[in-house]
């Protein structure tokens, strides 16, 4: 079983180097050397995690940092992420429970009881308590449900999202559900694109999770989020979180998980992509946040109902 285990490890070595370097007949020392890290660092993990590890390294993340990763007790290849991320964009989402009448009272309970923080910071920022109140109640009813996902699980699954097989089940997840031949076409040409899109972006977001490691004190091997890899109570992403996330309270920490700190993002996040009096540089802000209209006028109607009387 030792043996076979090392061949499947040694095949699988090969098979990254082909789907990188395709066409390159020899492997230079660089290359070579990164084989050779990849191939320790997976020791003992998920094999389907080597595509990741090996494009790490080629961006500089430190191996000591990446072997603690991928041999942590949380970190599991999750496959569910793969096709959530890549084709989630077949349904559509229905944002109309957050302003049902029990939401808006509930946003009203939270604005009365977090007056002067929200007050504060909509001096500060420039943008309105009921805005923040609203991103906060949509994205994660004020810190209830900010989710069980292992943050760096789903990025590190993620970035494989690009490999031939992993294409190839996501296609398979609607093709018995389509009948139009052209239109199954245009599906798979535009899951292919997504797939590539997704596993770049995922390897960004485990560079800006190494960086916190780095930066801050939080423990990034043990942040629990969304399926798209979202934390805290605004649910930032972690690129998000090194750019825009502030300290609220004057603790001298950044913890999203702590409401003065998730307020005071939120407010920095919409105010640093344009946020001003203009409704089109609000929606504008609004987009950069999520990129998805409904979303956007969700976030306006919830707002405008907590102005009403």
């Amino acid at each position: 079983m030792a043996a076979r285990g090392s061949l499947v490890r040694w095949v699988s070595m090969l098979v990254i180097a082909c789907c990188i370097f395709e066409g390159c007949s020899t492997l230079d020392p660089v290359v070579r050397r990164r084989m050779e890290q990849t191939r320790a660092i997976i020791e003992g993990s998920d094999e389907r995690f080597a595509p990741t590890v090996y494009r790490l390294l080629e961006r500089g993340v430190d191996s000591a940092f990446l072997w603690h990763a991928f041999h942590h007790s949380a970190t599991a290849f999750l496959p569910p992420m793969l096709r959530i991320n890549v084709t989630g964009f077949l349904r559509k989402v229905d944002y109309s429970h957050n302003w049902s009448d029990a939401s808006i009272r509930a946003c009203r309970a939270f604005l009365d009881s977090n007056r002067a923080l929200l007050n504060r910071v909509a001096r500060d920022y420039g943008v309105p308590a009921e805005i923040i109140t609203a991103v906060l109640w949509v994205e994660t009813k004020f810190g209830r449900v900010t989710g069980i996902n292992h943050v760096w699980s789903v990025y590190a699954t993620l970035a494989t999202a690009d490999q031939p097989e992993n294409i190839r089940a996501n296609q398979a997840a609607y093709r018995d559900t389509i009948a139009d031949p052209a239109r199954l076409a245009e599906l798979d040409s535009l899951v292919e694109v997504r797939s590539k899109r997704k596993a770049a972006w995922a390897l960004g977001e485990l560079e800006a999770l190494w960086q916190m490691s780095r930066d801050s004190a939080l423990d990034v091997l043990a942040l629990r989020g969304s399926w798209a890899g979202a934390f805290g109570l605004p649910q930032f992403i972690p690129s998000s979180y090194l750019r825009w996330a502030r300290d609220g309270d004057g603790d001298g920490r950044v913890d999203l998980f702590n409401l003065a700190d998730a307020v005071a993002s939120v407010a920095n996040y919409l105010r640093s992509n344009g946020w001003s009096s203009e409704r089109r540089a609000q929606e504008a802000a609004l987009f950069h946040y999520n990129n998805s209209r409904d979303y956007v006028e969700c976030i306006f109607r919830v707002a405008e109902l907590l102005l009403e009387q």
